[in-house]
């Protein structure tokens, strides 16, 4: 069992307020306050600066289990669209009112920016701190520097040139400049650096959850590749990226499970093939679980008069739908990554039950008897998916012989939803909005009811980094050096891990290699877990792949017109936030990015 080594800190006003750290992780219970502390008294002890460093662990999940950061990684892209038929998503569909106010825009920006503030703190009050080893500080100090290159990577890759925040305020700030993109990268590219020398290669034992030099080396892997697309690149930049990345796959010691069902069953989430995650534990306090599966579940509310919705499936959250294109990508018949991504036949039993437990069937199960119309247990709903072997196309006859619902499959033109049942099918008569989908059982969490309320939260932990996109990174650094070889190599030990048949997904020998291989490879692979919208802006696919295959952005209801033309540009990067403009005194002097 994991040992949960990471707390919540809550209400932290760096240097000139009053303290209240809520630990919330396994091990952690008590609650501790601080109240009569500063935090120059507090931090310069052992324990207040674990609790510190704790903290800034903690802001992880006020920025990984966002809905506004869930919108800025997936939405607008090739494989997820909103789950709403009859209203605009600005970020899904680019209209004309995705601009400098957009909530979501602003709210990571905001929380990017205060999870800085914390880091910094922890490395600035590092050299006062009093009865705790040389040894244990330094590699506190290196954690927080891993942290704080994660945070600019995500400031720097989405907004360009941005304030670089390097010390802890000690009060309001009024003014800010712009710092050039490429300073931003070198600080990265530093902290990382000075992280990797210090830190173990893995963690373990209590240490789990703590960042490792593989973490960090992982991470700057991506940085280098990520800067190795943009003017500012450095020659050296996709050479570093595959050096980095084929040393984590070779030397650390992190390895690629046989079984991808093994990466996420919540029974085994702690695996060789994870390199880093964000904590959760099975005591977290309310407000903090993690609540990322619910918004994946089909919510079905009323499809028969009298059968109440059952809180296994989903609820009124469910936000992110799978596009056309991404059930098409999947081979059902050899790729085992669709039937573990999604709700089938894996989950029938709960001795191969993703969660443990036998609440994931591909059909709905009637859970209190409706009279005249269901028994307990009966079949609800039904989705026909290409793995099961009576799979077929069910015809409107086909329908009218069985009592329940049966929503067939989508097929044929993955650029075109309109005849797809998935997509248009209005299924429920007071919830219009919603569509019809496959639910999404990768992150089901076993220790959670999905309420309708949408209050529910969760124990599993959420993946930030795992050994198959090293794989994959090394795989586009390789294609990026002009090295085919390498590039199917890496692409390979990918597909092969997923065949049900030995040999009937790997590339044959000689294949070229696209870049839109890659991203399809990342697509199946990573699906809900990376930031795929980053991955589609980095490669400088982003209008193509999302004009070509997401429905919604050029069918917008009411023939709204899509802000994202072929040379919509200003697309590659969000804008600065127009509410932070406005609050400092020499606003006159920012300048937002081109176009905003």
């Amino acid at each position: 069992m994991k040992n949960r080594t990471f707390s919540r800190l809550r209400n932290f006003l760096v240097s000139f307020t009053l303290i209240s750290l809520v630990t919330a992780c396994s091990g952690f219970l008590d609650e501790v306050n601080w109240s009569s502390q500063t935090a120059d008294n507090l931090f310069v002890t052992a324990d207040g600066y674990e609790k510190l460093i704790n903290g800034c662990y903690a802001d992880l999940r006020s920025i990984y289990d966002s809905k506004d950061f869930k919108n800025l990684q997936w939405l607008g892209t090739d494989i997820i669209t909103q789950n709403n038929v009859i209203s605009t998503n600005n970020l899904n569909q680019y209209t004309i009112n995705y601009d400098s106010n957009d909530g979501s825009v602003k709210n990571v920006w905001n929380t990017l920016y205060s999870s800085l503030k914390n880091v910094n703190a922890a490395i600035e009050r590092a050299e006062k701190v009093k009865g705790l080893d040389e040894k244990i500080i330094s590699q506190r100090v290196a954690e927080t520097k891993v942290l704080r290159a994660l945070y600019l990577f995500h400031i720097v890759r989405n907004w360009g040139d941005a304030p670089l925040m390097l010390e802890e305020p000690k009060g309001p700030i009024s003014t800010a400049t712009r710092t050039p993109s490429s300073e931003i990268y070198n600080q990265i590219l530093k902290d990382l650096n000075d992280a990797i020398s210090i830190l173990p290669l893995r963690q373990s034992g209590n240490s789990y959850g703590r960042l490792s030099a593989s973490a960090a080396k992982h991470l700057r892997s991506l940085v280098y590749l990520t800067r190795g697309y943009l003017p500012i690149a450095e020659a050296s930049d996709f050479q570093n990226a595959y050096n980095d990345a084929t040393d984590i796959i070779t030397k650390s010691g992190h390895t690629l499970l046989k079984d991808f069902k093994d990466v996420h069953r919540q029974a085994t989430e702690v695996n060789d093939e994870i390199i880093f995650s964000v904590q959760y534990g099975k005591d977290a306090v309310s407000g903090i679980g993690n609540s990322m599966p619910k918004y994946f579940l089909f919510p079905y509310r009323e499809g028969y008069p009298g059968l109440a919705k059952d809180s296994y499936y989903g609820n009124d959250d469910a936000t992110y739908l799978p596009t056309k294109y991404l059930y098409l990508l999947f081979d059902w018949q050899k790729d085992r990554r669709a039937e573990v991504t999604f709700m089938s036949t894996l989950n029938e039993n709960p001795a191969t039950s993703i969660d443990g437990k036998n609440t994931g069937k591909n059909w709905f199960q009637c859970v209190q008897p409706v009279k005249g119309t269901f028994s307990l247990g009966d079949t609800v709903i039904y989705f026909p998916v290409p793995s099961d072997p009576k799979f077929k196309y069910w015809t409107e006859n086909d329908k009218s012989k069985v009592k329940y619902l049966v929503y067939n499959f989508p097929s044929g033109n993955p650029e075109d939803y309109s005849e797809d049942e998935y997509f248009v099918t209005s299924y429920q008569t007071s919830n219009l909005n919603s569509r019809t989908f496959l639910p999404v059982w990768k992150f089901k969490d076993a220790n959670t009811n999905y309420l309708e309320s949408g209050a529910s939260t969760g124990t599993r932990d959420i993946y930030v980094f795992r050994l198959a996109e090293t794989y994959l990174i090394a795989a586009e650094a390789a294609l990026k050096l002009g090295n085919n070889a390498d590039a199917l190599s890496h692409l390979n030990a990918i597909r092969k891990r997923v065949e049900k048949v030995t040999n009937s997904l790997v590339f044959p020998e000689g294949t070229t290699v696209t870049i839109d291989m890659i991203l399809n490879e990342r697509s199946m692979e990573l699906f809900g877990e990376v930031s795929h919208w980053n991955d589609l802006q980095r490669t400088g696919k982003l209008i193509e792949r999302v004009r070509k295959y997401n429905w919604d952005t050029m069918n917008i209801v009411g023939n709204i017109q899509t802000q994202l033309t072929e040379n919509a540009t200003k697309y590659y990067l969000r804008p600065i936030p127009l509410a932070w403009i406005n609050s400092l005194e020499n606003s006159n002097e920012i300048i937002n990015n081109p176009g905003w």
